[in-house]
């Protein structure tokens, strides 16, 4: 399993909830960006393919898969004493970096 730290997030349009998210990206080991669509970040969290994580406050929160009430599958990470997506919140919402590697 891979375990990789998200960066930043795409979102498809202006809404804020977890199911805008078009694609998640970040800096491997090596140094290089990655990018990769949250569908296949789902379906890689789903078959053990991936592990993806945030920083929060200097902790690593997991990303998971969550569904919503209708079956679709969204991407979420949230901490101790939070109630809400962290990956929802401003700090991981349009921060772009010029991709050289798509995993």
């Amino acid at each position: 399993m891979t375990r990789l730290r998200i960066h930043f997030i795409e979102r498809e349009t202006k809404r804020t909830d977890s199911s805008s998210i078009s694609q998640v990206g970040g800096i491997n080991n090596n140094g290089e960006r990655w990018v990769i669509s949250a569908e296949k970040a789902i379906e890689g969290i789903s078959n053990g393919t991936w592990e993806f994580f945030i920083l929060e406050n200097h902790h690593e929160i997991s990303v998971k898969v969550i569904h919503s009430k209708e079956g679709i599958p969204n991407l979420t990470a949230i901490g101790e004493g939070y109630l809400h997506n962290l990956l929802e919140a401003g700090t991981y919402t349009h921060l772009t970096l010029p991709t050289t590697c798509i995993i």
